[in-house]
């Protein structure tokens, strides 16, 4: 079990009404989601882990414990040593089934809101806030802005009203029993 986890807080969520958090906060939220860039891919090791690597993203391997069959809500849920939750409906492989395991590389974010909340419930305490003072550059494929992967930047500060940043990671411990 991690001892630390890295939570990805964004500035509009709090912008929409959420607390500005601080090192040494504790605090209730019901859920935690993840995203990839990639589909994850199915494995046959039945071990769920979640290593940390770059940019304060995981290596995870993981039980896939729901999908949704309502195509209106494309809710997953992945138990890798916490429960998280994807709406993202391409994360995970065609016809894969709950029980089954997946892998692949995955951020953790705190969400406003998510379709399948039941699942979740817990209680964190901050340990270290980074901001992430990465730049934005342009897309010419998209045609918006993306956060530019090869300047990434982060600043350890102890809140997030320290420093305007667009997401914080708020490095936190896990205080569910």
């Amino acid at each position: 079990m991690h001892l630390e986890w890295n939570l990805h807080y964004s500035r509009w969520v709090i912008d929409d009404g959420e607390p500005e958090r601080h090192v040494g906060d504790i605090f209730d939220w019901f859920a935690v989601s993840l995203w990839s860039d990639a589909t994850l891919t199915r494995t046959v090791e039945r071990t769920k882990a979640a290593v940390p690597i770059a940019d304060n993203s995981y290596r995870v391997s993981a039980e896939v414990i729901y999908v949704s069959h309502d195509p209106e809500q494309a809710a997953r849920i992945l138990d890798f040593g916490i429960k998280a939750i994807s709406e993202k409906a391409d994360i995970l492989p065609r016809e894969c089934k709950e029980g089954e395991y997946v892998t692949g590389e995955v951020r953790l974010e705190l969400p406003l809101c998510t379709r399948a909340s039941r699942h979740f419930a817990y209680r964190w305490r901050v340990n270290r806030i980074s901001a992430d003072l990465t730049p934005y550059v342009p897309d010419p494929v998209r045609g918006c802005f993306i956060r530019g992967a090869s300047e990434v930047r982060y600043q350890d500060v102890v809140g997030t009203d320290s420093v305007h940043a667009k997401t914080y990671v708020l490095h936190c411990s896990d205080l569910n029993p």
